[in-house]
């Protein structure tokens, strides 16, 4: 990627309307409450894609406790701060506007909020897009190597940047790192060809993918 750096594109601060119809929350089946209780919390709003997931409760349901599970679960190997960083880096490189947007503005957030944050300032945040803050260490460049490539072209993986995954992760780690590729890969493919529309308050977030 390497390009050079600019600021996320202005918008005009007004949200889409979706091509089919939102499920409101109060109608949403009960199986999904206990699921998405956490996620509004997280996030401290119910984001649009959920909305219309709802419309598939049983297919909603799997889908938000497997992004808990490769995100953020108790038992993960990687660190979850770097999840999130990569997360970000997948999402831009897919060009999905939508989760780029809500990946990047979670960075950001302060920490310690009310919400997932992690103190990302704008600048780190560019590098971090477009290839150019360098990895703090060897298994920090393994795993970012591997998501840019498998996230641009997952049939063409150089063999140096897997003999790096083997030299610095461990086989559990390196499977949870696959399965994050996978899995923003599937989500950015359902957002994006839905035109899920991005939240308003998240709107100025979008220009990450063109950085």
């Amino acid at each position: 990627m390497n390009k050079s750096v600019s600021p996320p594109k202005p918008h005009v601060l007004a949200e889409a309307e979706p091509f089919i119809p939102y499920v409101r929350e109060e109608d949403f089946a009960p199986s999904l409450r206990g699921v998405l209780a956490p996620y509004k919390k997280r996030m401290g709003f119910l984001p649009n894609a959920l909305k219309l997931y709802a419309h598939r409760p049983e297919i909603a349901e799997t889908l938000w406790k497997l992004n808990s599970n490769i995100m953020r679960d108790p038992s993960s190997t990687l660190d979850q701060f770097l999840k999130r960083k990569l997360a970000a880096v997948a999402c831009a490189i897919n060009g999905c506007a939508y989760c780029t947007a809500h990946s990047c503005s979670m960075l950001k957030t302060a920490r310690g909020s009310d919400f997932e944050g992690w103190g990302v300032g704008e600048e780190e945040l560019q590098g971090l897009i477009t290839g150019d803050l360098p990895p703090k260490d060897a298994f920090e460049r393994a795993c970012f190597d591997y998501v840019r490539a498998a996230s641009e072209d997952p049939t063409a993986v150089p063999a140096a940047i897997l003999d790096a995954l083997k030299a610095h992760l461990s086989p559990p780690q390196v499977m949870e790192l696959a399965c994050l590729v996978g899995f923003w890969k599937f989500y950015n493919t359902v957002h994006d060809s839905l035109h899920i529309p991005v939240e308003r308050q998240l709107l100025q977030d979008t220009g990450y993918v063109d950085l």
